[in-house]
């Protein structure tokens, strides 16, 4: 029998989840359903036209992560309420009656809603990540049975600062400011001063996390509030499979290109350690922190960075190394070009690998398609690959280091059993093994392919072997006959 604190404490409790739909909220909702402690789970979600409440239910709960909650507690529809709301919208968009219920209920709150997009406007990034912290914070201050209030923020939220420590920072802009510089302005004024608002942060996101932040701690003695910051959340280790992901985001998408020999050279700094952190893994200590909270009610609102274990970290160079060995074991079908993929600090070499193999390959694939009658997409989809690398280059070319005191406390407080039910340790994490699985279930869960297909991938690779090498050959030969022609004109 299971001596488990953590489930202990969430047993017939009533949590409210905010991005629940999401692909980390998935995986909190899939967990807490699964250990069959918890009395009833309320989860924001948009409405949508022509959409029942049971069709969205199917919707959400028709991913494959859910897959072994329907067979280990198939009773689970019964814990859920959907409640229509946008984080976008004042107040969570959500009725007077709802939110009546939520008061009266409502002993834990998880706030993981985030517009993770890069490139997202500031008015939108500022009413997700920001507006819906303060209207939950507001609405938490209500709940008589509030136990724990769960942020969940970003590593990279103070990212001009290159050693981050579990603490909070200043923003250049208080939260009021912001949210009143935003209502008052319209769209072409707005994006006209963001730069300028945005000053050393790279993007909407992380600039609105960290003022998200300075929400949090203004609560400090109103809220029983903990912040967790996890780096690059990917696929998962172990729960509910392996290697689950729903999403080509960030670093997952930019996997699959490599892969798929699509991109051919990242510029990043080659010694530099990759945050790359399981999606269980962080849901793990998202709930292991609302039980601590709950338990120790600390003074202090702990803060955790949750970016691997600096015992165990591994640099871009490994990762490429890791995914390269696999890339050969399981090729997929839809493979464009042979694969051949560097991390380079070198941003000549980098310009040059962009535009020979990102550039002119693509644009004489457009050529091909307009030869035949189809429509040109190459270069398109090529550009907006090359912009996505772009946004993704500040945090890859940067050394970051991270201080993870209380995320090793918070571990070192846990029971044996806990550990088990609740890992989030990676000082040991066996990272060959991960990226293995990783590479397997984006093949699986992304792009559709299961192990029958292996065979034709590797047939295919083989082919694309032949034209890659030919096609060399041949590059070297024009270039030797330009320059011939070019010495025999002068000489």
């Amino acid at each position: 029998m299971s001596l488990s604190e953590i489930n202990t404490f969430f047993k017939n409790q009533t949590v409210f989840v905010l991005g629940g739909t999401g692909f980390l909220g998935k995986i909190l909702i899939e967990k807490l359903l699964r250990f069959d402690q918890i009395a009833k789970i309320y989860i924001l979600v948009r409405p949508k036209k022509g959409k029942t409440v049971e069709e969205r239910f199917c919707d959400l709960f028709d991913f494959p992560c859910f897959e072994r909650l329907k067979k280990e507690n198939p009773g689970f529809r019964k814990k859920i309420v959907f409640v229509s709301g946008d984080c976008e919208q004042p107040n969570l968009g959500i009725s007077q009656e709802t939110e009546d219920v939520l008061i009266a209920e409502t002993s834990i709150v998880i706030h993981a809603a985030a517009n993770v997009k890069f490139d997202q406007p500031l008015r939108t990034a500022t009413y997700i990540n920001v507006r819906s912290t303060q209207d939950c914070i507001n609405l938490a201050k209500k709940m008589p049975n509030l136990k724990a209030f769960i942020y969940v923020s970003t590593a990279y939220s103070n990212c001009p600062y290159i050693n981050i420590d579990e603490k909070f920072y200043s923003p250049s802009v208080t939260p009021k400011t912001l949210l009143q510089i935003v209502d008052s302005l319209d769209d072409e004024i707005l994006d006209n001063i963001t730069p300028g608002l945005l000053g050393k942060w790279p993007n909407s996101y992380v600039f609105t996390k960290t003022i998200a932040e300075d929400l949090i701690k203004s609560e400090e003695n109103n809220l029983p509030i903990a912040i967790v910051r996890p780096a690059i959340v990917v696929s998962s280790a172990k729960e509910p499979m392996p290697g689950w992901i729903d999403n080509f985001y960030g670093v997952i998408g930019m996997t699959i290109a490599i892969a798929l020999g699509v991109v051919r050279s990242v510029h990043a700094i080659k010694k530099a350690p990759c945050h790359l952190v399981p999606c269980d893994y962080v849901c793990n200590i998202i709930l292991a922190s609302a039980w601590n909270v709950a338990k120790e009610k600390p003074a202090q609102i702990p803060i955790y960075n949750y970016s691997g274990s600096n015992k165990n970290l591994i640099s871009w160079q490994k990762y490429a190394e890791l995914i390269e060995s696999c890339a050969w074991d399981y090729p997929s079908t839809k493979v464009l070009w042979y694969y051949g993929f560097k991390f380079t600090d070198n941003k000549f070499y980098h310009d040059l690998q962009t535009f020979l193999f990102h550039t002119v390959v693509f644009s004489l694939v457009d050529l091909v398609l307009l030869c035949v009658g189809k429509k040109p997409i190459a270069v398109k989809n090529v550009k907006r690959l090359n912009y996505t690398l772009s946004k993704v280059s500040y945090f890859t070319l940067n050394n970051f280091s991270f201080t993870h005191k209380n995320v090793e406390r918070l571990w070192g407080n846990m029971q044996e059993d806990d550990k088990k039910l609740y890992p989030f340790d990676m000082s040991e994490f066996d990272w060959g093994n991960y990226i293995r699985r990783t590479v397997e279930g984006g093949r699986l869960y992304l792009l559709k392919e299961t192990e029958e297909s292996i065979p034709l991938g590797h047939k295919k690779v083989r082919f694309l072997r032949i034209a890659y090498y030919s096609s060399l050959v041949l590059l070297f030969y024009c270039i030797f006959l330009l320059v011939k022609v070019i010495f025999n004109f002068f000489f």
